[in-house]
């Protein structure tokens, strides 16, 4: 019989996370907004799951959530097509919309673009340290990943404080209440790109949306519903992740300051991912057909979800899995995923990571929190463990 466990402390949840992989491999749990859920902990258990496309189905219509339906059904049409992305779709369906987009995500492709994203993180940083403000999360954490993917889109320029504005719903919406502010960001945003593929079908570039909107498998191109889904997978998962990717690691770093001289090893990034695991838990992916499941029956359509932040705490994988250490090898961490949904933006949330932490350090070796860690607020969205402000100094002597 599976243990029900609580969700662990977002200020520390080293405890909580070895208490979930205690009681797994397969444990219950409560989501906000969902209800009670079946969780794998383990990483032996998440892998298996996260792999096994034949027993497990990502579309939420194989589901039988009355909740998470019913959720759907009062969303407006243009926000649905939104949620409709890839990541809720399997097989060859799944492949063929991930490969319009796959070329420009993979690793040489990421690399071009790090001389743009260290400008980028320049500017920002001297913007902050003008600003006199000291939330590192506002002035760089959540304008960089914006940024990026805004120039890879070829958006304009001005047009980035309505994205940063409209973005910033989605860190809002912890409850229900939140939901009406979330459907309205989402419907200006799929407004906006829906104006924009106009344009790039009429005048083509060399930006993501051109290709997107010429793209063609077979001879068929891809639809406006399919492009908008692409695009808003592409804001929500390269933005909103990486913006708490990149606070989480600073605060784990200036925590472990001895590992701060580390942070240019080969293995520095990957660590900070497991270690922080920003991005707690996938999303459902429900059961094909009826199967038992380490010792547990499962109906098809029942669902069960990755905790991939316990997983990355796996002492049977991880040495002193509560430890941070930059130079751990092998590192089979669950950070990004794994299995045919691994996250298409990997490398470039990695790039974005890099390239911050290495100029934030030699700009700042002092740097430090501004307020006691206690005073530190985190948001209450469910699977997301992310600060909503990061007060810093840039030195003991600094005025910020």
């Amino acid at each position: 019989m599976m243990q029900t466990v609580p969700a662990p402390d977002k200020r520390d949840p080293g405890p909580g996370l070895a208490r979930l992989v205690n009681a797994g491999p397969l444990v219950r749990m409560r989501v906000p907004l969902v209800g009670e859920m079946t969780f794998a902990t383990t990483h032996a258990a998440c892998e298996a799951i996260l792999k096994d496309e034949s027993l497990f189905s990502t579309d939420v219509m194989n589901g039988r959530n009355r909740r998470v339906n019913w959720l759907l059904r009062l969303m407006p049409r243009n926000v649905r097509v939104m949620t409709g992305n890839m990541l809720q779709k399997d097989g060859a369906e799944h492949r063929r919309l991930r490969k319009t987009v796959d070329a420009a995500f993979r690793r040489n492709a990421v690399e071009t673009w790090l001389p743009r994203i260290e400008a980028i993180a320049v500017g920002l940083l001297d913007d902050w340290e003008a600003s006199g403000d000291r939330d590192f999360v506002r002035h760089v954490a959540r304008p960089l990943p914006l940024a990026v993917i805004c120039e890879m889109l070829g958006l304009r320029h001005s047009d980035r404080a309505d994205f940063t504005r409209w973005m910033a719903a989605l860190s809002d919406a912890e409850s229900i209440r939140g939901l009406p502010r979330l459907y309205m960001s989402l419907t200006r945003i799929s407004r906006y790109l829906m104006a924009r593929f106009e344009e790039r079908r009429r005048e083509p570039g060399d930006d993501l949306i051109s290709v997107l909107v010429h793209a063609a498998e077979d001879g068929e191109r891809l639809s406006d519903d399919e492009v908008l889904a692409m695009l808003g997978l592409l804001f929500i998962a390269g933005h909103e992740t990486t913006t708490h990717i990149i606070s989480n690691s600073v605060l784990t770093l200036l925590n472990n300051p001895m590992e701060i001289a580390r942070l240019e090893e080969e293995t520095a990034m990957d660590e900070l991912l497991r270690h922080v695991s920003a991005v707690e838990l996938t999303k459902p992916r429900y059961l094909t057909r009826d199967a038992e499941l380490f010792g547990v029956r499962f109906r098809r359509g029942q669902a069960i979800m990755a905790h991939l932040a316990a997983a990355n705490r796996d002492p049977a994988i991880f040495d002193d899995p509560d430890r941070l250490d930059l130079g751990r090898k092998p590192n089979r961490h669950l950070a990004f995923g794994g299995g045919p949904h691994f996250c298409l933006g990997a490398w470039l949330a990695k790039a974005e990571l890099g390239v911050i932490l290495g100029l934030l350090w030699k700009r700042a070796p002092d740097l430090a929190l501004a307020v006691p860690e206690s005073d530190l607020r985190w948001t209450g969205q469910a699977g997301i463990r992310a600060l909503r402000t990061l007060p810093l100094t840039l030195s003991s002597g600094a005025g910020m």
